[in-house]
């Protein structure tokens, strides 16, 4: 879907006043809305400390309604035009010199030896009974300008056409996503998360399924998003009909359920963004306790990354990823966040190579 010149666009809190205008049981005000959720709005919504600065980074919260909408299939041609006004859109194209990255340098915000010691600071809090479960996450930054469409194209193809990857390009920078995982989609009246907790090296799902550690790890951000979704849901309505499935994304391997729940008349998606948000899979549990170690020990802010990308239609039809597998681009860098989940059994070793696996599109897209 491409989305061109916006007929209302609002931020920072007056998303929540727009949000409450969507419902998610029968029709929409007119036209299509897009809207971007930075993880830092979970402070808004959770009594948590402060965010820590982001002096470069994008909105903490933003939507757009539109009324000019066009449909490209996979291959880069329009399907169809929404509403009125989409004139003559024709194909989606980047000059194929432009896929080539320059060669890439990149700094951490985390090295290896201060993550592994992250790593083993919140083994100490679960093992004092303090959490269970916390996302650790890096943020890679790469110095210069690139071009936004031609480091998307690069960033899709290294992730392997990830299904709910995103492009928005906003005054502040450009937002670019190859995320394979889905915070909500809403249609006809149900509601269904996906969340993604295990990983492992590409072609190895059989290791993963057979591993306690990761098995537990899984159950554990299931069960918190089952409480999440029900907080919308009709009475009894909440089931989980995939778990622990398979999801290859051709350069790692994940784990993926499904929990579905019917959701309550009424319903808007600003309740759906209330209850879910962010994803529990980016942070913990208990949420909000890992949240307030996340701002502890992570040491910049995490702007748009392990937020959402939120559309939503005038028939009552919403989809909103969670934006990991994300970069961020302005004039100067380009920025990308890569992490994983942290429970007793993690080792700290490992838990920075699968940070760093799944750095590899970013990697790839710059050069590096």
């Amino acid at each position: 879907m491409v989305a061109a010149d916006p007929v209302e666009v609002v931020s920072g809190r007056a998303v929540w006043e727009a949000l409450e205008r969507i419902p998610l049981v029968g029709g929409g005000p007119g036209g299509w809305w897009v809207g971007l959720l930075s993880y830092d709005l979970g402070a808004a919504i959770e009594m948590l400390p402060a965010c820590r600065p982001d002096p470069g980074g994008p909105p903490r919260a933003w939507l757009a309604r539109y009324a000019t909408v066009a449909e490209y299939g996979p291959d880069g041609v329009a399907v169809r035009s929404v509403d009125r006004g989409c004139r003559g859109m024709g194909s989606l194209t980047v000059p194929p010199d432009a896929y080539a990255p320059p060669a890439g340098r990149w700094t951490t915000s985390l090295p290896r030896d201060a993550y592994m010691a992250r790593v083993e600071a919140i083994r100490d809090l679960i093992a004092a009974g303090d959490c269970y479960q916390v996302n650790l996450a890096q943020r890679l930054t790469a110095p210069g300008r690139r071009e936004p469409a031609a480091f998307a194209r690069g960033l899709w193809d290294a992730a392997g056409r990830p299904p709910l990857r995103a492009f928005l390009g906003l005054g502040e920078g450009t937002l670019v996503s190859a995320s394979p995982e889905r915070l909500a989609r809403v249609a006809g009246g149900v509601a269904q998360s996906q969340p993604i907790k295990g990983t492992i090296g590409a072609g190895r799902f059989a290791e993963l399924a057979a591993s306690r550690k990761d098995a537990a790890e899984h159950v554990m951000i299931v069960d918190l998003v089952r409480n999440d979704l029900g907080r919308v849901a009709r009475t009894g309505s909440v089931r989980v009909p995939a778990l622990m499935a398979p999801l290859e994304t051709g350069y790692v391997d994940h784990m993926v359920s499904t929990v579905r729940a019917d959701v309550a008349d009424g319903t808007t998606a600003a309740d759906l963004v209330w209850a879910l948000f962010p994803g529990g899979s980016v942070t913990g549990c208990p949420k909000v306790r890992a949240m307030e170690v996340i701002r502890d020990l992570e040491p910049v802010s995490r702007g748009p990354a392990f937020g959402s990308v939120m559309v939503a239609t005038p028939d009552g039809e919403l989809d909103a990823s969670i934006l990991i597998r994300t970069a961020w681009l302005t004039g100067d860098e380009t920025r990308y966040w890569c992490g994983g989940a942290v429970t007793w059994d993690s080792d700290p070793a490992a838990e920075h190579a699968e940070a760093m696996a799944k750095a590899r599109p970013f990697l790839e897209a710059i050069g590096a």
